[in-house]
């Protein structure tokens, strides 16, 4: 009950921090910070990846960033303990010819890919894909933005028995992933 009530807690700080912008931006590099929200001290990290041209407020208490990602094209949060992964890449898919594909056919091609996924839900917006579902014995959720003239993707896989978890931080998490 603790964590659900952090993860409440959480969301809410989260939706305040993303609707007042992002104030520490500094484009000469990666950036983690650390904001403590509420008396109950649930800390929302915060990442900004200048190179690929995001940022993500994510729930520090419960998903901690692997370092040694910080400066390289993917960066990997996981719990201390469980199977659950939120990975965040950038997409560099390419068609029969070499030429990257376009944001469009990203989403036509990650909706038709099948391979041991189940998908419950996708949607197409003009600047970002969602698509949710199940991938082997893992619940997903995937968030595709076009940013800086290409793909970055951004998906969390977390095992069914911790969904109350995962599920309560969906939105705030990926509202926040610009």
């Amino acid at each position: 009950m603790k964590i659900i009530n952090g993860v409440i807690v959480l969301a809410l700080a989260v939706m305040v921090i993303s609707c007042g912008g992002n104030t520490n931006k500094d484009a000469s590099k990666d950036a983690s910070t650390e904001q403590v929200v509420d008396s109950n001290k649930v800390a929302a990290g915060s990442f900004t990846n200048e190179q690929l041209g995001y940022s993500i407020t994510y729930p520090k208490d419960i998903l901690i960033l692997d370092e040694s990602t910080v400066n390289s094209e993917q960066q990997i949060f996981k719990p201390a303990e469980g199977k659950a992964e939120l990975r965040i890449y950038s997409d560099k898919r390419v068609d029969k010819s070499g030429t990257p594909i376009v944001f469009n056919a990203a989403y036509e091609q990650d909706i038709a890919d099948k391979s041991g996924r189940q998908i419950a839900h996708s949607s197409l917006s003009p600047n970002y894909y969602v698509i949710s579902g199940l991938d082997g014995d893992l619940l997903y959720y995937q968030k595709t933005i076009f940013s800086k003239g290409a793909l970055v993707t951004a998906v969390l896989k977390y095992p069914k028995e911790e969904r109350d978890i995962f599920n309560a931080m969906l939105n705030p998490l990926f509202n926040s992933f610009k």
